[in-house]
């Protein structure tokens, strides 16, 4: 069938069909709302309207409703097709909840590239015991590690994205010996997903993201990145600090407004999380509690039991940070807080934090 708008599991549907389809699929109530949500975002993409509603993850606590032009969805799948040299009829996994613009944009590369979209459940950890030669996958760290983290064989994925947050030292160690191209992308809702990309695996891992074609980096007088794309509206000012390594190539640094300030100093959150993770292999964050006599206060959360490795966690602490910035108290808490996107939420974990002080 040649004139197959989207092919879903191997079956080609025109538009038409896919519209009878994804209604059947929404109506009926065995579908699981996972799945409805991929087709809801299917019949919106048919509507007649020239833009999406999309509401931000809120990674920060602080969601944006943002309309995105269908035009500026297209020119990012083309970009990523283009750049990752998707061909038509090749297979895409979507394990992302479609709520989301990072997995709305999957299924719009597989309509603009002619991609096999195949689809499963969005979990943390992914069932992917029935896919075999995908050509092209989309993940969030946490999926990573719990799909390839300690195994002897792994899923058939040729090319591997990785987005939604910061790349920890652990991830990286462990792209290094999968059997997978392995690359860190960088992008936000208001870019219509990445806009950098870096390879973390193969032969010459890089250390920096460097701009997809057509796109123009720059930073502003907070040293945050500053976007420029020919299909974006106008130019986009982030919130990521960034270190500049090339013409639009940079070093990702972490978020302005996760800063924690004691008394006038200045601390990274992430580069300490990355650090501790990378050395306990626990997932931990550390975060800022009001404070009248120094600003904020530090307060360092880990994931699991106490008894497990906390000397080594306090050994990495001193080392990362001098002592007049030691987290006042450690707490162990069974989850992290994260938001449907797989995000941790610091925002959520902040008010848990702050009720048990």
């Amino acid at each position: 069938m040649n004139d197959a708008f989207l092919t879903i599991h191997d079956r080609p549907f025109s538009q038409q069909e896919l519209l009878t389809f994804s209604n059947c699929r929404i109506s009926d109530q065995n579908t699981p709302e996972w799945e409805k949500s991929v087709y809801a975002f299917i019949l919106d993409w048919l509507n007649e309207s020239q833009s999406i509603i999309q509401l931000s993850s809120g990674t920060t606590g602080r969601s944006k409703i943002l309309t995105l032009q269908k035009t500026s969805m297209i020119r990012s799948a083309e970009n990523t097709c283009h750049y990752f040299s998707l061909d038509p009829g090749q297979t895409a996994l979507l394990c992302l909840p479609a709520d989301y613009v990072a997995g709305k944009m999957m299924v719009v590369r597989c309509i603009v590239g002619g991609l096999n979209l195949h689809i499963t459940e969005p979990r943390s950890a992914p069932d992917l015991t029935v896919m075999t030669g995908m050509d092209f996958c989309a993940m969030v760290p946490v999926q990573v590690l719990n799909t390839f983290s300690n195994r002897t064989s792994y899923p058939s994925i040729r090319k591997l994205i990785v987005g939604g947050t910061g790349i920890s030292a652990e991830l990286e160690n462990l792209a290094r010996d999968i059997p997978v191209q392995v690359f860190a992308t960088y992008g936000m809702a208001e870019t219509c997903s990445h806009i950098a990309v870096r390879r973390i695996n193969g032969p010459q891992p890089e250390s920096f993201y460097q701009a997809l074609p057509g796109i123009e980096l720059d930073t502003d007088n907070r040293g945050c990145l500053v976007i420029k794309a020919s299909y974006l509206p106008s130019p986009l000012i982030t919130n990521d600090q960034v270190q500049m390594t090339g013409k639009n190539r940079f070093r990702w640094m972490g978020r302005i407004d996760n800063l924690i300030n004691v008394d006038g100093r200045k601390v990274v959150p992430e580069e300490v999380e990355s650090a501790v993770l990378e050395k306990t292999g626990l997932e931990c964050a550390l975060i800022g509690l009001p404070d009248r006599k120094h600003g904020q206060r530090l307060v360092f959360i880990a994931e699991g039991k106490a008894a497990i490795k906390e000397s080594i966690i306090r050994s990495e602490l001193k080392r990362l940070l001098p002592p007049k910035l030691q987290p006042c108290k450690t707490i162990w808490i069974e989850k992290l807080p994260r938001n449907k996107a797989y995000k941790l939420d610091r925002q959520k974990l902040a008010d848990m934090v702050y009720k048990m002080l």
